[in-house]
């Protein structure tokens, strides 16, 4: 009985050892209607993407690494550019900030909502974005460790009634050089006229490095517009 109760602890000791080499995690969740291809619109109006603190360059960056990976798939698109000027005319700061609350809740336009939105558009179909995270982890002269960039987005499609179309969330994180504090003790450089501390070697990932990564797994999900067939 000895015997077998070690042998257990021996097996219980090495599954987290295991699974500990297997580095940081990514889960995705994508879904696509069932009959998205009968309904595929022809014309998406990104909208401004929502944050939970008003980053403006968490904003900017997760509209831009979501158009680049969806560009070329075929639609018309209408970028944050003219949406969120169109929404300026029409509600200023308070149509925004509505916009940016209710994202925030839920990274989805409703039916009440959606239709309204698609007439200011002139579209088809409405993309939003919600940006779940947006961190960076910078290592100190006297820390051991790698630096890393976390980003995490909810981005959802709808037509212009509001019935969903794709939705798409997930993280990515990625990791710098492992920073070793031993290479230099006193974590000071001295190269200069003025001694100062010396943070990382080489720094977290970039924000849009990181923001690729993560909406370039989710590109080829995303279904392409069919051009329709010559009569």
């Amino acid at each position: 009985m000895s015997r077998l109760l070690a042998v257990l602890l021996l097996f219980a000791l090495a599954v987290p050892v295991l699974g500990a080499r297997r580095g940081p995690s990514r889960t995705d969740n994508v879904w696509t209607a069932p009959d998205f291809a009968k309904v595929a619109p022809r014309t998406i109006a990104m909208l401004p993407a929502a944050t939970y603190d008003g980053n403006v360059q968490a904003r900017k960056l997760s509209e831009m690494a979501l158009a680049r990976a969806l560009r070329d798939k075929g639609y018309r698109w209408m970028s944050t550019l003219i949406t969120r000027d169109r929404m300026m005319k029409a509600g200023g700061d308070s149509l925004l900030k509505a916009l940016n609350d209710q994202l925030l809740e839920e990274p989805r336009l409703d039916s009440l909502a959606a239709p309204g939105y698609a007439r200011m558009m002139f579209a088809n179909a409405l993309l939003t974005i919600r940006v779940d995270r947006y961190e960076k982890l910078e290592m100190e002269f006297d820390q051991a460790g790698k630096p890393s960039t976390t980003v995490g987005l909810s981005v959802a499609l709808v037509d212009s009634s509001g019935r969903l179309l794709w939705t798409a969330s997930g993280t990515e994180t990625a990791e710098g050089l492992y920073h070793d504090p031993t290479t230099n003790p006193t974590g000071i450089d001295a190269s200069g006229l003025n001694n100062r501390p010396i943070t990382g070697q080489g720094g977290a990932p970039s924000f849009p490095e990181t923001l690729g990564k993560l909406v370039a797994r989710w590109a080829p999900e995303f279904p392409a517009r069919k051009p329709r067939a010559a009569n």
